[in-house]
């Protein structure tokens, strides 16, 4: 028996044997190469699969080895410092050894990615000869948001400028000038201008981008009028490859609810469309400094874009695409009631009606106020000695109008309503020359109440391009015309309102040619000619507008480029739709002359390189700029009349601007990606000395710091990989001192016009240095679902003291022994008033 047993447990242990000894001749290894696009081997690259269990490194010949791998299909994920992560799936059939070599791209960031902005055609970055910055759409995740403001802040060099700190209207600055003086694109149509810089850029929902291009300097030789600062390009994404469906929901503690949704269609193989539908809801009112005034504006709108592409024969294709956009929003005074929208003062109406432009329904006899059916809902109560007069003005009331609701009590608030709708296409004519043909049209209706002014504007623009595209040996050739039709209208002194509105007809013509000189220098030289015909309320004028340029690439190897150019840009007139000093009900809007477009000249130095090691990969762009100005157009400002004065600077008048920047970017073997930025500017207006009324008063001039424009500013971000399913990001902002308008010294006087003292403004000319930061972790829970949650403004950093007067919003409290000293306005801001905030969401991309 035992003898018989210890055969059996030999007998098992050789079959356990063999079996061992056979599994693992079946067994096999992966080996391979790893390299670059150009052959260069990658030391130092990691190579590893069944979620990281199995792992080697590059030698340095680029040589790795896996072993110890059973048969199946396997995924093999490679990385390295400086290059994009890929993955590759290799199948294992037999016990043998499997050759794999893998072939990794420089990441996005190392200058290879396609551009278009900066020449009108697609070249890649790295041979453009002028410097394009580009914001994946990755980037705008990285940091829920509910627009594309948000995003584009975080990149160095752009600023979201608050222009007012009841309605929070904002637009992009670029190297620290003011947001109307960047032209902002929409798959390269200028429809986001003027009227929309301020009202409809917050209405671009960041799921219908692909990625974000941005050119700073003039660049008018090629998008004409408005392209004075820079360009921002939002391009949209392509319906044939939109995934099928697309949902991202998030909230927030502030009560904040965003919602979007996308899907795409391919009705045909050559045939593809993209759906997309965002809403945001924001409806909690917010008071942390308890000065009786909502810190965030209350907004409801939506977006609704629609997209369809064409392939069409010789590989051309054609789109066109459509958006509608709607939004209410509304700050200032808690517990207004809307029922109150609309009062109007007398002051800022005609009761004339011998002139041209009278616009009154009712004029009360007292000549205090006006009722207005067209602008207004009811009467608002005046300024009175004593109650004996009240009641009198409020009899008076009530024979003009028995019905009509008294707003005595009212509340300051500033009320938007934003209606607009736009459309863009292309065709590209199916014919072995390259023809493309271009064209957009948007109509923007604004109806806006700031306190008892409203502002009723009304903006069409249409737009028509055509260019021809041809290579020639070493030289890239590109001419084209266009024709640019801009009609706008408002209830201000600029269109006398309505009566003249200001009608600009750009028709143009450009050419440009990108020579490769060598295989490491490309010279772009370029060439617009317009001609500017505008029509306006205080006259008109025509002007043949010149726009050269030229730009230089150097690259000395595939790792470094230096780029140099100088460009031309212009800008005609529009000012009330942009600057709301003219539109908040506090100033009077004047024109102290016929103005004239604005012009400038711009010179940029660049240089961009790489450098990668075993452990880490590193790119950077360093830039410096010199912008003039001249016919820049300025506001005078007369604090003791509330008016606003336009003119042109002239003779020895200029602006200014002068900066640099620096921009990092680091990949490290480990998943840490680290971004960072600063920017210096100097932004200044060289004027005469003036009087209050802008009339000159002197020879000297003296230098003048824009307002809203730091001096130094940066960003930066990181994103950290926890494991392949949770991420961490970090995403930030920082500013330094800007002037802000503040009113100074005021005098202040008694009933009989004696002056009795002055009052000081006790807010600072400059704000404080501030630094914002944001963290978001993101959750993959499978290949179609995200679940992500973060906070914003991690230190709750909010600007303090914004307002003066709160007890006075509508400058007209009764005090007959006062009258003048510091009144109520709400132009003085210089970053959102949101504190910190916590949110979570959830995405589905199938």
């Amino acid at each position: 028996m035992w003898i018989t047993r210890c055969r059996q447990a030999a007998c098992f242990f050789i079959a356990l044997l063999s079996f061992t000894i056979i599994a693992h001749g079946q067994s096999s290894s992966i080996s391979g190469r790893v390299t670059d696009e150009t052959g260069k081997p990658l030391v130092a690259a990691t190579v590893s699969m069944d979620g990281g269990k199995n792992t080697c490194y590059t030698d340095g010949e680029g040589n790795y080895t896996l072993g110890s791998i059973s048969p199946g299909n396997w995924q093999l994920k490679i990385s390295a410092a400086g290059y994009e992560t890929t993955t590759v799936l290799v199948t294992v059939t037999a016990p043998s050894a499997s050759k794999q070599n893998i072939v990794l791209r420089p990441h996005v960031a190392a200058m290879d990615e396609v551009v278009v902005t900066g020449t009108l055609k697609q070249v890649r970055k790295a041979d453009s000869p002028v410097p394009v910055t580009i914001i994946s759409s990755r980037m705008f995740q990285r940091n829920a948001s509910s627009n594309i403001i948000d995003g584009l802040c975080m990149l160095n060099g752009l600023s979201a400028r608050v222009n007012c700190n009841m309605c929070n209207t904002s637009d992009i600055g670029i190297n620290g000038m003011p947001g109307p003086y960047s032209m902002v694109l929409i798959d390269g149509m200028p429809i986001v201008s003027s009227l929309s810089t301020v009202y409809g850029l917050s209405g671009i929902p960041n799921s219908i981008i692909n990625r974000v291009e941005i050119v700073k300097g003039p660049a008018s030789s090629l998008y004409g009028s408005e392209a004075i600062g820079g360009i921002i390009n939002v391009l949209t994404k392509d319906p044939a490859t939109t995934p099928k469906l697309f949902l991202d929901y998030n909230l927030s503690s502030w009560g904040e609810l965003a919602a979007n949704t996308g899907f795409s269609l391919r009705p045909g193989k050559k045939i593809s469309s993209f759906f997309n539908a965002d809403a945001y809801y924001f409806n909690t009112a917010h008071d942390q400094d308890n000065d009786g005034f909502l810190d965030k504006t209350l907004q409801r709108r939506i977006s609704v874009f629609n997209k369809w592409n064409f392939k069409l024969k010789e590989n051309r294709v054609a789109n066109i695409s459509l958006r509608y956009y709607r939004e209410n929003r509304n700050g200032g005074e808690k517990g207004w009631d809307k029922a109150t929208r609309g009062f109007v003062d007398f002051l800022f109406y005609n009761d004339d009606t011998a002139s041209p432009d009278y616009n009154a329904a009712t004029v009360l006899p007292t000549g205090y106020t006006i009722y207005n059916v067209d602008h207004a809902k009811g009467f608002r109560v005046p300024r009175f000695q004593d109650m004996a007069e009240q009641q009198r003005w409020l009899n008076q009331v009530r024979q003009a109008n028995p019905t009509a609701a008294l707003a005595s009590n009212m509340k300051y608030q500033e009320s938007i309503y934003t209606d607009r709708w736009e459309a863009v296409g292309s065709y590209e004519l199916p014919i072995q020359t390259h023809i493309t043909i271009q064209g957009s049209y948007n109509q923007h209706n604004q109806q806006s109440a700031y306190g008892t002014a409203l502002f009723v504007a009304r903006q069409r623009t249409g737009f028509l391009q055509a260019f021809w595209d041809e290579k020639f040996e070493k030289h890239a050739v590109l001419a084209g015309a266009s024709f640019r039709y801009a009609w706008f209208s408002d209830n201000t002194v600029a269109s006398v309102n309505g009566k003249h509105p200001f009608v600009t007809s750009l028709p143009g013509l450009f050419l440009q040619d990108m020579w490769n000189i060598t295989d490491k220098t490309s010279i772009l030289l370029g060439y617009r000619l317009d001609l500017d015909k505008t029509k306006t309320a205080n006259g008109s004028h025509r002007n043949a507008v010149h726009s050269p340029r030229i730009a230089v690439k150097y690259s000395p190897d595939k790792d470094q480029v230096f780029r140099a150019s100088v460009g031309t840009g212009y800008r005609v007139v529009n000012i009330f739709s942009e600057d709301h000093r003219a539109l908040s009900g506090q100033y009077e809007a004047r024109l102290g002359e016929q103005l004239q477009p604005e012009r400038s000249i711009s010179g940029t130095l660049n240089f961009e390189g790489k450098r990668a090691t075993e452990s880490i990969g590193l790119t950077y762009d360093i830039s410096v700029y010199y912008t003039y100005f001249s016919n820049k157009i300025y506001p005078a400002r007369n604090n003791a009349t509330r008016t606003i004065t336009y003119y042109n600077v002239n003779g020895n008048e200029y602006a200014r601007n002068v900066g640099a920047s620096v921009d990092i970017a680091l990949n490290f073997r480990f998943p840490l990606r680290f971004t960072t930025g600063i920017s210096y500017n100097q932004a200044d207006l060289f004027e005469l000395t003036r009087d209050a009324a802008g009339n000159v008063t002197g020879t000297k001039v003296h230098r003048t710091p824009f307002e809203f424009s730091s001096k130094w500013s940066g960003v930066y971000s990181a994103a950290y990989d926890i494991k392949p399913s949770w991420t961490v990001d970090i995403t930030g902002e920082w500013r330094g001192p800007m002037l802000l308008p503040t009113q100074g010294i005021v005098a202040v006087y008694d009933s009989a016009g004696n002056k009795t003292g002055e009052e000081t403004d006790p807010r600072s000319r400059y704000s404080p240095w501030f630094c914002k930061l944001n963290t978001q972790f993101t959750w993959k829970l499978n290949k179609n679902w995200q679940c992500y949650l973060g906070v914003k403004n991690m230190g709750n950093y909010v600007p303090r003291n914004l307002l003066v007067s709160i007890e006075d919003p509508f400058n007209d409290q009764p005090d007959p022994q006062r009258k003048g000293g510091l009144q109520f306005d709400t132009e003085y801001n210089y970053t959102a008033q949101q504190g910190r905030s916590f949110y979570l969401g959830l995405r589905c991309t199938l």
